[in-house]
C-alpha cells in the first residue's frame, strides 16, 4: 500500500453535492459493520465527513471520469453545490491492489480549503422544514 500527497489545485475535483457522516466500525455477531456513532479524526478530534467528488483519471492509457470519496475532518457538515470545483488542504491518496488485481484509491484530506463554495449545514427544526419545501 502506498500513500501519496496530491496538489489539490492541480487535481481538479468537482463536488457531487453528496456529503455523509463517516461511521465508526464495530464487531457485531462476528461481523464488522458500521455503527451509529460518527467517526472522529484521531489527531484533531473533528467529526469525519465523506465528500463525494468526480475527477478525471488516466489508467492503462484510458482517460475516464470517476467518482470517489474524500474523507475530511470538519466541525460541521459541509454543504457543497452540485458539480462545483472543490479543493482540499493536505489532500492525499492511498493506493492498494484488491483481490481481483485492480487498483483501489482511498482519498483523505485535513479539511476543505477556506476558498471553498461551502457552508455549514443547517440543523434543528428550521432545517427540517426547509428541506421539505
Amino acid at each position: 500500500m502506498s500513500t501519496y500527497a496530491v496538489d489539490s489545485k492541480r487535481q481538479s475535483m468537482k463536488s457531487t453535492g453528496i456529503v455523509e457522516e463517516v461511521k465508526e466500525w464495530e464487531e457485531r455477531d462476528g461481523k464488522r459493520r458500521p455503527s451509529e456513532v460518527q467517526a472522529r479524526d484521531e489527531d484533531t478530534g473533528m467529526p469525519l465527513w465523506s465528500v463525494e467528488v468526480a475527477y478525471r483519471q488516466s489508467a492503462w492509457g484510458r482517460e475516464q471520469t470517476v467518482t470517489g470519496r474524500v474523507v475530511v475532518g470538519m466541525p460541521v457538515k459541509p454543504v457543497l453545490g452540485e458539480y462545483v470545483a472543490v479543493t482540499f488542504v493536505d489532500l492525499r491518496v492511498t493506493v492498494r491492489v484488491n483481490q481481483a488485481g485492480g487498483l483501489v484509491e482511498t482519498w483523505e484530506a485535513d479539511r476543505l480549503t477556506d476558498d471553498k463554495p461551502a457552508s455549514a449545514a443547517p440543523s434543528g427544526p428550521a432545517a427540517s422544514s426547509t428541506k421539505a419545501a
